[in-house]
């Protein structure tokens, strides 16, 4: 444990001194507003998957996410999860997706994703793996809280007997640096026939700046697991995890 947490200071260090200097104040210099990627790599106390409402186990994990939106609506994204302690667990997979965002008025935008998930228990994609489809749709109340919803549709076409449908609803509230989530997770069993239910809550510091487009963020996230008709799958249990955040953009 102690060597990995050495191993992603380094990389933390590493990010920064890769870093161009800011330019100097005594310069202006008009440039083009780029739509730039972002990227955001994570290290957690345990497992939770927050993507699915689910208490995974109580190792250690570290993630990296990839996200490119066009100025049209258009975007990619790349999720990957390494369980620190055990790389043969189920907190072992990733996510790729490409979304196009609908923005119908100046509050609600929606956006379908279509895209894969993929199970790296032993493999870069164990059985399991299969296509996926996702629903989002966003409102922002103010300039302070949004709420958001997501339905989310696994194993669609060649592990048909995983096949599953899950809908996550979130309240966001952002003032400064705080970030407080409400989170509600609901498996209606329509498709499968199994149900689960779960809650949680996460308060976090962020988008510190530490250097040119360099955030940190820290906090702590709980999920309990108020309901499950096959406990083998969806045991019901609880945690809390706290994570620190390094993003680029």
């Amino acid at each position: 444990m102690k060597k990995f947490y050495i191993a992603v200071l380094l990389m933390m260090a590493t990010e920064l001194m890769a870093l161009q200097p800011p330019a100097d104040s005594t310069t202006v210099v008009e440039k083009k507003k780029k739509i730039l990627p972002t990227i955001t790599t994570r290290v957690h106390t345990m497992g939770l998957f927050l993507y699915m409402g689910k208490v995974v186990n109580h190792n250690p994990a570290a993630d990296l996410f990839f996200n490119y939106t066009t100025r049209n609506g258009w975007g990619v994204s790349v999720f990957k999860v390494v369980d620190v302690n055990d790389v043969h667990s189920h907190n072992n997979f990733a996510f790729a997706f490409i979304s196009k965002a609908f923005h119908i008025g100046e509050r609600l935008t929606v956006a379908p994703f279509v895209g894969a998930g993929l199970e790296q228990q032993h493999s870069f994609a164990n059985y399991g793996s299969d296509a996926m489809v996702q629903l989002n749709a966003s409102y922002k109340i103010n300039k302070r809280l949004t709420v958001d919803y997501i339905g989310i549709f696994n194993n669609i076409i060649f592990a048909r007997e995983h096949e599953d449908w899950t809908n996550r609803f979130r309240l966001l509230y952002t003032q400064g640096h705080w970030d407080l989530t409400g989170m509600f997770w609901h498996n209606n069993g329509m498709i499968d026939g199994k149900t689960y239910t779960s809650a949680g809550a996460s308060l976090y510091y962020n988008r510190i700046p530490v250097a040119d487009k360099l955030w940190l963020g820290a906090g702590l996230t709980t999920l309990l697991t108020l309901q499950s008709s096959d406990e083998n799958s969806v045991p019901k249990q609880s945690g809390i995890q706290f994570t620190t955040a390094l993003t680029f953009k």
